[in-house]
């Protein structure tokens, strides 16, 4: 699962330069997955670990136990201080992803001004699972 989460590293890192001009790489709808990614975001402005854990994708709980995560997020994100600001940049639909398993993706950019930090820009990679329903599977804050 190391592999996988480096793996979704290295696409962010990848997508971060699209994503900070704007570059839309596919025509897809992205109602839903946008509808995913504001709840999740949501859950993690609101310091929910349960409830972000609940709304994940299946690789993304195998990547990580839930005490981890329970911890880990929130040290990753009090720093920053409040959601001041989100504006979304861009959503990139894809099939492949290096390191993962074939299949819908759509990775989306947001600009965010939290109180403590200015500008910062967070990434959700999201997967459609077999059930339709749009899943966070990674979370990046750069």
């Amino acid at each position: 699962m190391k592999k996988h989460f480096s793996a979704l590293l290295l696409v962010a890192a990848i997508l971060t330069a699209n994503l900070a001009t704007g570059a839309i790489a596919s025509g897809k709808k992205i109602d839903e997955p946008m509808q995913a990614a504001i709840t999740w975001l949501s859950l993690a402005d609101a310091v929910k670990a349960q409830d972000r854990w609940n709304q994940a994708a299946g690789a993304f709980k195998a990547g990580i136990e839930l005490q981890d995560w329970e911890t880990t997020l929130p040290k990753a994100r009090q720093p920053l201080g409040a959601v001041k600001q989100r504006k979304h940049l861009a959503t990139e639909a894809t099939t492949a992803l290096p390191g993962v398993p074939d299949g819908e993706y759509a990775i989306m950019g947001f600009q965010t001004e939290f109180a403590n930090k200015k500008s910062a820009t967070e990434i959700l990679v999201l997967q459609k699972e077999a059930d339709g329903a749009w899943r966070t599977v990674g979370y990046f804050i750069q």
